[in-house]
């Protein structure tokens, strides 16, 4: 798999340490901390919260992408860097825990993308679209390859919302798609590419249709 930086140590997903939430949320919350919590709407701040006071300190994403969530606009990291062995989610509630999946799907490990991608496919929370449309957008084929595997999963309305609400990032997505096919995968024919495949089904969610069976 495919990963735009790889460094040292990096494990896969997240799990239960010695370390407790109620530490890191005791504490100062670091700016790297901070900065996630305008991933979300104003509404999940204290969700959001407990799901980022989970992770240990790391430094900052150098770079972000704005999209609408509701009527509200929210920044996400376009890259996180957290240990995922230094991630503590005893106690989170299952919201909680979709929102810390969904921030480490932005995480720099493919592997750690496609393990909380996993998490998050099933979620009808209007929260969770940006997260796995961004992964459409990008050239790891085969996390591509496990949204389209898994597209009859999706809550066609809340992608149908998010995606009417978003043109501008929609077309981006789009735009991505078409670049990286043509940059690493024109071995492919067009109709065989997982990437151009998935577009298909959110072109039938924004034109009120549901997820095919697959």
């Amino acid at each position: 798999m495919k990963t735009e930086i790889e460094r040292p140590g990096a494990g896969a997903g997240f799990g239960v340490t010695s370390s407790s939430i109620a530490a890191h949320t005791g504490s100062a919350m670091n700016s790297s901390h901070s900065d996630l919590l305008t991933a979300f709407p104003a509404a999940l701040r204290d969700d959001a919260s407990a799901s980022i006071a989970a992770l240990p300190d790391a430094p900052p994403s150098s770079h972000t992408f704005s999209v609408v969530i509701g009527c509200e606009p929210v920044t996400i990291p376009y890259r996180i860097y957290h240990d995922p062995a230094s991630i503590d989610g005893e106690g989170l509630t299952r919201t909680q825990e979709v929102l810390l999946a969904c921030l480490l799907t932005r995480h720099y490990s493919g592997f750690v993308r496609e393990e909380n991608l996993m998490r998050i496919l099933d979620s009808n929370h209007e929260c969770v679209p940006p997260f796995v449309v961004q992964l459409v957008g990008e050239y790891v084929v085969e996390i591509i390859d496990v949204i389209l595997g898994n597209i009859h999963r999706l809550d066609a309305d809340v992608y149908r919302a998010f995606l009417i609400r978003n043109p501008a990032f929609y077309q981006v997505t789009k735009d991505r798609v078409t670049s990286y096919w043509n940059c690493y995968y024109r071995d492919q024919q067009k109709e065989d590419y997982a990437g151009f495949n998935v577009l298909e089904v959110f072109d039938r969610f924004v034109g009120g249709s549901a997820a095919p069976n697959v």
